[in-house]
């Protein structure tokens, strides 16, 4: 019965993550060698990360806990609408934590640029 309890809690702390849009993947042609000056990304307003997400662990935890509870479906008696809205927020969440992955990727690599920037400069 506490895995049923445990099962509702956290589909219902994945439900509260907002829905993000994501941007538009670049188009990249191989073929094209001259290279577009970048273009400046446009600010993207502040996303409201709930307090349980903001480490991007925390999140893949509960999503990984959320896939065992929805696996033990019978014993935990999840009826299958309850399935299926697991299954719908399991694939939304896939896609947040590779966005999210992909930011903090990026992230690091631009901090790194700019320390080697500022490393250059000193010499």
């Amino acid at each position: 019965m506490s895995g049923n309890i445990k099962a509702r809690e956290t589909l219902e702390m994945l439900l509260g993550y907002p829905e993000r849009e994501y941007p538009e993947p670049e188009e990249t042609d191989p073929k094209k060698k001259d290279k577009a000056p970048k273009k400046k990304k446009k600010k993207e307003p502040k996303f409201d990360t709930p307090p349980w997400a903001e480490e991007l662990d925390a999140v893949i935890k509960k999503v990984q806990e959320m896939a065992s509870l929805s696996a033990d479906k019978v014993n935990l008696c999840l009826d299958d609408g309850f399935v299926v809205q697991v299954n719908e927020q399991l694939a939304r969440f896939k896609k947040e934590v590779a966005y999210r992955k992909q930011v903090e990727e990026e992230a690091r690599i631009e901090a790194e640029l700019k320390a080697l920037k500022k490393k250059a400069k000193k010499k």
